[in-house]
């Protein structure tokens, strides 16, 4: 039921219950247990409640624990359905870019000191700034203030690294959507690079080697 909102969806009870392939009644009785412990929160519209994540620190949350418990990739993939391949490839971990993807994007902005470590936590550089307004139009410094950290290391469970969260992250993903660098697909959670995306990535990321998967 979590994993139906990690890509920052807001669903009915009803939806929830489809996707989780449990009865109404169970669903309802997981939901108030979630909005007991402030896991999930919901905003009404006319008679229906349509149910979030509580915040994006829940979604690092169960990304960790994801990450924690998923030991044995190659034995898993075995039991996996189609689609797996392209959910590690790229995905949505709530508002930010995950999977094989996401982790290289990370990766390569610590390479070229876009993002730097300082005081045991990374942090953009002054040549990081620049990178966003060369590569992307967008000047960080002028973003409204969150009351979330600008740059998080999010583990990521299907690469068993981090990718890029935290405010920074979010801008990321939704830069490359209004861009259609990347578009969302039809499967869940699902992310497409596009042929612009994949020259953006080798050439102002200098990610090589990335090519979609094929089932």
């Amino acid at each position: 039921m979590l994993s139906s909102l990690m890509d920052s969806n807001h669903l009915t009870a009803s939806e929830l219950a489809y996707l989780s392939g449990l009865s109404a009644q169970s669903t309802s009785n997981h939901l108030s247990k979630l909005l007991y412990f402030k896991v999930v929160t919901f905003e009404k519209v006319g008679r229906n409640r349509y149910y979030r994540l509580y915040n994006q620190l829940v979604a690092q949350a169960i990304e960790s624990m994801m990450a924690a418990t998923y030991t044995d990739l190659a034995l898993q993939q075995r039991r996996k359905p189609a689609g797996f391949k392209k959910l590690c490839y790229a995905r949505t971990c709530y508002d930010h870019i995950a999977g094989h993807v996401g982790v290289s994007i990370l990766e390569s902005l610590s390479k070229q000191q876009i993002l730097i470590t300082e005081r045991d936590h990374l942090e953009i550089s002054e040549k990081g700034y620049q990178w966003f307004i060369k590569e992307l139009d967008i000047d960080i410094r002028s973003v409204p203030p969150s009351r979330r950290a600008l740059v998080i290391p999010c583990m990521d469970w299907s690469e068993q690294s981090y990718h890029l969260s935290g405010e920074l992250g979010s801008i990321l993903l939704r830069c490359m959507l209004d861009r259609r660098y990347i578009t969302k697909a039809d499967e869940y959670r699902t992310l497409t690079i596009t042929t612009s995306g994949l020259r953006f990535l080798q050439q102002a990321l200098e990610i090589g080697g990335l090519l979609e998967p094929h089932e």
